[in-house]
């Protein structure tokens, strides 16, 4: 059986700046500081043009749906208690994509596109993650 602990994201010298920004309730995504293209998840060179660092800047927390799904039945059973939840790839305002939980939004209003915004939760002690709603 796997540990809750094998399964949650990796905190580095270089994303904990990210995840120290979304225990304070901000979402940052990296910006080329030439083309001001936003990406995401991060990393250490902008994509395409390794001679140049990113800047972290502030994101909007608007976001729109690209794609979801409900996930009713987790074979992970550290998962398997927080069922019914909805996995979603949401386009921030910025331009990247991320993968995140939908929340207090019943399924049956659920649309691709529709207008999101972030919010914070612990999804396990001592974690904080954003995660998106309706506005």
């Amino acid at each position: 059986m796997m540990e809750m602990e094998a399964v949650l994201p990796v905190r580095d010298a270089l994303s904990s700046i990210w995840f120290d920004a979304v225990a304070e309730g901000r979402l940052l995504v990296q910006r080329d500081p030439l083309t001001g293209k936003a990406q995401m998840y991060p990393r250490a060179r902008v994509v395409g043009a390794p001679d140049r660092e990113p800047e972290w800047v502030e994101a909007s927390g608007r976001a729109k749906l690209y794609s979801f799904t409900v996930v009713k039945r987790s074979l992970h059973p550290q998962f398997a208690a927080l069922t019914p939840f909805t996995l979603a790839i949401v386009e921030l305002e910025e331009g990247p994509r991320l993968t995140s939980w939908i929340v207090d939004v019943p399924e049956d209003e659920l649309r691709c596109d529709m207008d999101l915004v972030a919010v914070f939760r612990q999804i396990h002690p001592g974690l904080v993650m954003p995660c998106f709603t309706k506005p």
